[in-house]
């Protein structure tokens, strides 16, 4: 196992709009040894401006990395981690900061990279930019949960350093990525339930000729295994076995000649 490298940590801003701010992310940054700053589609701004509140960071300032979309900005990282204080609707797998942190030391000490991701000053991360993210990572705070942009960094950077000079040179154990928000009635599936969604899964690919030889055994044991360590619910076994579903479906029509429309995530017709 190599030695924990802040180098290996990018901190991506998503459409930061003032200097004084980028400036405040550096010098924590900074003050905690980590260079690498991703800022996605910035607001036009006078990069000068961000020594106003990090003094003697020119190295940081010559070495941004600007990229026009989040996804240019994950190239190249392993597991990314959104941090978003908003309680949201939909289900995301969610982490404490804390727990996040020693995730990030671990993988970075397997020579893999990590991001951590915020949002905008005033509306964070949109769903959109979440779903781009290995999981959300909540910092807890009192009833008063507003951390501004900065604030939130200099937790985050704070957090991974200390348990950096902790840990030393021993393993870091990598916490489990838990989920936040199931559906109120959803249990942890049984292993009947795994099992169902396992054969349904191999119906679809038969559907789909996804086999090209006679010897499948070896891909299902590995999607088995992935299942396996999903943890999942009976909601989203649900959820998969719909989709198999769906997928069987169309191919039967495909086959009979018949091509359905095509609807997007959002609901409209693709065309």
């Amino acid at each position: 196992m190599i030695p924990y490298s802040p180098e290996r940590i990018r901190i991506v801003l998503v459409e930061p709009e003032n200097p004084i701010n980028v400036g405040t992310v550096m010098r924590a940054m900074k003050n905690m040894g980590f260079s690498e700053l991703y800022l996605v589609h910035p607001a036009e701004m006078d990069m000068q401006k961000t020594q106003i509140s990090a003094h003697r960071t020119d190295d940081l300032l010559q070495n941004i990395h600007t990229c026009d979309t989040l996804d240019e900005a994950l190239t190249g990282v392993h597991e990314s981690y959104g941090f978003s204080a908003r309680t949201r609707s939909e289900t995301w797998a969610t982490l404490d900061m804390e727990s996040a942190v020693g995730r990030a030391i671990s993988i970075t000490r397997n020579d893999q990279n990590v991001a951590y991701v915020f949002g905008r000053e005033r509306t964070g991360l949109t769903n959109d930019e979440l779903l781009r993210c290995t999981c959300r990572v909540h910092i807890e705070t009192s009833s008063y949960s507003s951390l501004n942009l900065a604030q939130a960094v200099l937790l985050a950077v704070y957090a991974t350093f200390r348990q950096s000079k902790s840990a030393g040179d021993s393993p870091v154990s990598r916490p489990v990525v838990q989920i936040d928000n199931h559906l109120p009635t959803s249990v942890p599936a049984t292993i009947d339930a795994q099992r169902r969604l396992i054969e349904r899964i191999e119906s679809m690919l038969v559907d789909i000729s996804y086999f090209k030889s006679q010897a499948p055994n070896s891909a299902m044991h590995r999607i088995q295994n992935i299942l396996m360590r999903a943890d999942l619910h009976d909601d989203e076994i649900q959820l998969l076995m719909g989709i198999c579903a769906e997928v069987s479906n169309y191919a039967r029509l495909i086959e009979r000649g018949i091509r359905p429309p095509k609807i997007q995530a959002n609901g409209k017709l693709k065309t």
